[in-house]
């Protein structure tokens, strides 16, 4: 039986490092601001929506939610000139799991040094650097500086942006290799020591995924 166990450790450990993880992070760039004659929008946090998911190397996922705790959109020329949200970390949810004693788990997992330190890092933030119009994939493509745990990296998606009247809406998917911003089981790659804490990281997939759906009004 030990046999088998160290095998399937190890055939684990095998399947995460042949994956290697896709490289997101980007270089980060100037922020940009709002000019006089831009229209901004503040976003309606009651209707704005963040969700995530992550994933198992072997099988299984997990999803939830977390809230956006202020931001805007400015709109120039049907095009976004600047613009920033900022995510309560403190607010992580679960969707995944009905029992409660598991959810809290998994939440209070998430939110503790092993992965977000959300009492060191209690926000998340967002901040365009740039946009163009696209025709595939979406309207426009979006560039910013992510920043999760202190760190900031570069990072570009396409999104599907539309102004109706006084409101704006701006969807996007897109995914994060969680090793770049320093998101690992123990805190960081220097403190996961020891059998258990690499075990526990690599049972993960490095890629974690964002469902945004803001919306903003004048």
């Amino acid at each position: 039986m030990k046999k088998l166990h160290y095998l399937l450790a190890f055939a684990v450990i095998g399947l995460a490092a042949c994956g290697g993880g896709t490289k997101t992070a980007e270089e980060t760039k100037e922020v940009t601001e709002a000019s006089d004659s831009a229209v901004t929008f503040a976003l309606d946090l009651e209707n704005t929506k963040v969700n995530w998911k992550g994933s198992k190397v072997i099988k299984g996922e997990h999803m939830g939610t977390v809230k956006v705790s202020e931001g805007s959109l400015s709109l120039e020329k049907g095009n976004i000139t600047a613009g920033n949200f900022v995510i309560d970390m403190t607010t992580i949810t679960d969707l995944d799991l009905t029992d409660v004693a598991e959810n809290n788990k998994l939440v209070g997992h998430l939110k503790s040094a092993d992965f977000f330190m959300v009492d060191t890092f209690p926000t998340s933030k967002f901040e365009i650097t740039g946009c163009e119009a696209i025709t595939e994939g979406g309207t426009h493509k979006i560039t910013g500086n992510l920043t999760i745990k202190g760190i900031t990296n570069g990072i570009s998606f396409p999104a599907t942006v539309a102004v109706e009247g006084d409101a704006i809406t701006a969807k996007a998917t897109f995914e994060i290799n969680r090793n770049e911003w320093n998101v690992i089981w123990g805190g960081s790659k220097e403190s996961n020591k020891g059998v258990l804490g690499f075990l526990g990281d690599n049972l993960l997939k490095d890629m974690i995924q964002f469902d945004i759906d803001l919306k903003g009004k004048k």
